[in-house]
């Protein structure tokens, strides 16, 4: 079947995402999605769960992860495809990022505290049920409270960049997320690319870091910037790949939206395998 369809960007409570791998499973199931990739920020810790439900669902899935990095003064993601979730070396730099996620938590909540907002971190961390801890675990725990209305609040008034609770979070530089990936086997992708076309030149050097791929469909990707990624693409001879970036709350709600074609995860296959030959 050609028109079997996939998403390859989504995201668990073992990271900053609502719902558990296994439920992820479901909802791919329901909606005649193919195959899924788990791209948790800094964390590998919901694979296991994620493929023994899709294992029994009869949906495919490749491991995923999301690094937190920095290029040219802004922020950056990068996706890793295919990498071994059992890499010795991987797994202590993702416990790293999540114990600076975690400091990071302890001076948002501080900050917070200075501005007469009181949440408690304990709660914080029951929100990232073990997970890597995030901001949006923090905004949760502001509207429990009845400190703001919805997570967008949270982010605008407190946390966002520039807000007066807002901490940097550690980042990796691009080539050292690269060398990351590819040391577990996996593939490094640059996660909505589209946030980072402005600058053509950057982007340019960006690439130079030893990507293998692009991440040209996504939700926030219009029809102009997806024609100019496909063609970069081409040019440069990489991957491409796609997903909905789905976090399960409002506004992220967008199980396999833009829709992505099961031919891309194919080539990602193929490439994977060829290079473990």
């Amino acid at each position: 079947m050609n028109d079997r369809r996939i998403d390859l960007h989504t995201h668990s409570n073992y990271s900053d995402g609502v719902h558990a791998p296994a439920v992820l499973v479901d909802l791919a199931k329901w909606k005649g999605i193919s195959a899924i990739a788990l791209c948790d920020h800094d964390s590998l810790d919901g694979f296991p769960e994620l493929e023994a439900s899709a294992r029994a669902a009869g949906l495919e899935v490749i491991t995923g992860v999301e690094l937190s990095c920095e290029h040219a003064g802004r922020d950056l993601h990068v996706l890793g495809y295919g990498v071994d979730h059992k890499s010795d070396a991987l797994q202590d730099s993702l416990r790293s990022f999540r114990a600076s996620r975690e400091q990071r938590g302890v001076r948002i909540v501080e900050l917070l505290r200075e501005q007469g907002v009181h949440i408690e971190m304990e709660n914080v961390l029951a929100k990232a049920g073990g997970g890597a801890l995030g901001r949006p675990h923090i905004a949760e725990a502001l509207l429990e409270a009845g400190y703001v209305g919805d997570h967008a609040e949270a982010f605008a008034k407190y946390i966002g960049e520039g807000g007066p609770a807002y901490v940097e979070k550690y980042k990796m530089a691009p080539a050292e997320a690269v060398r990351t990936i590819h040391a577990a086997g996996g593939l490094a992708f640059v996660a909505h690319p589209g946030y980072y076309l402005d600058d053509g030149d950057s982007f340019g050097s960006l690439l130079d870091h030893g990507f293998d791929g692009v991440e040209v469909f996504h939700p926030y990707h219009r029809a102009s910037v997806i024609e100019r990624l496909l063609g970069i693409a081409r040019d440069r001879g990489l991957l491409i790949s796609g997903g909905s970036d789905f976090h399960g709350f409002a506004g992220r709600d967008n199980l396999g939206e833009p829709r992505v074609s099961y031919a891309l995860l194919e080539r990602i296959r193929e490439t994977l395998e060829a290079n473990e030959r």
